[in-house]
């Protein structure tokens, strides 16, 4: 029997630990009935040293996803992806190169940024990480969130022009692009087609093949603000992390017997 292990994310670094727990225990099971044999572990309880044929893996942190560039195991998501995703102006930039459709976006390192530099409503973020973004209107805004990055540690800084437009989450395992329920009936179809094509965009750009984000969209045009490696699949109405799981398993052999 092939062997199998999962490792879920960290807890620090999981938006919504339970759910993102769920997905990967729903997906483990997914593989044991089809014939694997599958163990689940935290990165503190990963063992370097055990053999196996597959792994997959929703770890962030920096130490897990270098011991797992060293295995030559087959590994989805690729740690490699995992940890370009994590750069955001390598993304960005990238994203941008790549024709995607981003708010305009600027980098700065944190002791060069003023107030004065933003000069309309806009979104602060780190440049290292998924999470812990500002929406900065003013100086008040500014200066909590300047103070909170100083607090982390974060020397370099996102800002993005801020969309007024409507919010759209958006999953993808390979190129399945997995929509809300209904959302043709909100936007066109040339809406709909920009969100799908710009979110496999966004998988070649990182090299994810499960992964979710964000759009906003206006009248015209829908902007990618977000791209998030393997996310819970329990947060799009109309679709079910079990369902899910099926789509994720399948997905993962196909990969491993084509690797």
């Amino acid at each position: 029997m092939k062997k199998a292990i999962g490792i879920y994310r960290e807890i620090k670094l999981a938006g919504k630990p339970g759910s993102d727990q769920k997905i990967l225990d729903l997906v483990a099971e997914e593989l044991r009935k089809k014939d694997f044999e599958v163990q689940t572990v935290f990165p503190d309880q990963f063992d370097n040293n055990i053999e196996v044929d597959l792994i997959f893996t929703m770890a962030r942190g920096e130490s897990i996803n270098q011991v797992l560039m060293s295995k030559s195991v087959f590994t989805l998501n690729s740690p490699q992806s995992i940890r370009f995703s994590f750069d955001r102006k390598g993304t960005y930039k990238k994203m941008i190169e790549m024709g995607a459709n981003i708010p305009e976006t600027n980098f700065y390192n944190i002791n060069d940024l003023n107030f004065s530099i933003i000069n309309k409503k806009s979104i602060l973020k780190p440049a290292n990480r998924h999470e812990f973004w500002f929406v900065v209107e003013n100086e008040e805004d500014f200066n909590k969130a300047i103070e909170e990055y100083k607090k982390e540690g974060i020397e370099e800084i996102v800002i993005q022009d801020f969309i007024e437009g409507d919010h759209v989450k958006y999953y993808v395992i390979d190129e399945e692009v997995i929509l809300p329920i209904g959302i043709e009936n909100n936007f066109s179809e040339n809406i709909i087609n920009q969100i799908k094509e710009q979110a496999i965009l966004t998988g070649k750009v990182t090299g994810l093949k499960i992964f979710g984000g964000d759009f906003i969209v206006t009248q015209d045009n829908a902007f990618c603000v977000d791209a998030n490696d393997w996310p819970s699949f329990g947060s799009i109405e109309g679709t079910t992390q079990e369902e899910s799981a099926i789509k994720i398993a399948n997905f993962i052999i196909k990969e491993y017997v084509n690797r």
